[in-house]
C-alpha cells in the first residue's frame, strides 16, 4: 500500500489552481510539491496545510492504493530509481509484478518540427528542422539521441518527451511501438512518446 495524491491535482483543477498557486496558499516549497507529484512520503502537517488551504477534508486529496494497481507511467514515477543520467536522457529502473523494466526517457522536449529515427544500427537519432525567417527549405540536423541497452531479463521503453511530428522505422529490426504491443526477442525495445506511454501498460 501507498498514498496517492492524484485526488489533490484533481481538487486543484476543479479550483482552477496551479502547483504554483498551492505553493502561495501553502507556505510549502517546491521541493514538497514535488514529492508529493511523485507521492512520496510528506509530513501530517503538511497534509493539514492543503486541507486549511483547500478547505476540504483529507479523503479529498489523498488516498491508499496498491502498487501493482497503478499503471506503468504512474508506477515508474513513484517507484523508480535513476540509474544514469547525462543531457539527452534520464535512465529510470524499476520491478512491477515480478518483471524488470528500464526507462530511457528523454529530456529535450520534441515537437512537430522533431524526427525520431529507429536506426538499423540500434541508435535512435533525432532530426530537428529548421525555417529561417518563412522562406526557403527547412534545413534539418541530425544528432545520435541514445543507445538503449537491454538485458535479457529486462523490458526495456524509450520514452521522447513531447509530440515528436514522426517517429520513423518503428515496428522494424528490434524497434517495438506501443501500437505492436509485443516484443519478439530478447533485443526488442519500445519506444513511444510521453503521451503514448501514459497510456500503455503491459
Amino acid at each position: 500500500m501507498y498514498v496517492d495524491f492524484s485526488k489533490l491535482w484533481l481538487k486543484l483543477a476543479e479550483k482552477e489552481l496551479s502547483k504554483s498557486d498551492l505553493i502561495e496558499l501553502t507556505g510549502l516549497s517546491s521541493r514538497v510539491i514535488a514529492k508529493l507529484a511523485k507521492n512520496e512520503t510528506v509530513t501530517t502537517d503538511t497534509v493539514a496545510k492543503i486541507c486549511s488551504a483547500l478547505n476540504c477534508d483529507v479523503g479529498e486529496i489523498m488516498e491508499c492504493a496498491e502498487e501493482n494497481e497503478l499503471p506503468l507511467y504512474r508506477y515508474a514515477r513513484s517507484f523508480g530509481t535513476v540509474l544514469e543520467e547525462d543531457e539527452e536522457f534520464q535512465k529510470i529502473g524499476f520491478e512491477r509484478n515480478g518483471k524488470k523494466y528500464v526507462i530511457y526517457h528523454t529530456k529535450k522536449r520534441a515537437a512537430k518540427a522533431t524526427r525520431i529515427d529507429c536506426g538499423e544500427d540500434g541508435t535512435l537519432y533525432r532530426t530537428q528542422y529548421y525555417i529561417a525567417g518563412g522562406h526557403g527549405s527547412p534545413s534539418a540536423v541530425k544528432k545520435p539521441l541514445l543507445r538503449p541497452r537491454r538485458n535479457p531479463d529486462e523490458t526495456v521503453i524509450v520514452v521522447i518527451k513531447g509530440k515528436p511530428g514522426t517517429i520513423a522505422g518503428l515496428d522494424e529490426g528490434i524497434w517495438v511501438s506501443a501500437k505492436n504491443g509485443k516484443l519478439r526477442s530478447e533485443k526488442d525495445v519500445f519506444v513511444m512518446s510521453e503521451s503514448v506511454f501514459k497510456l500503455f501498460d503491459i
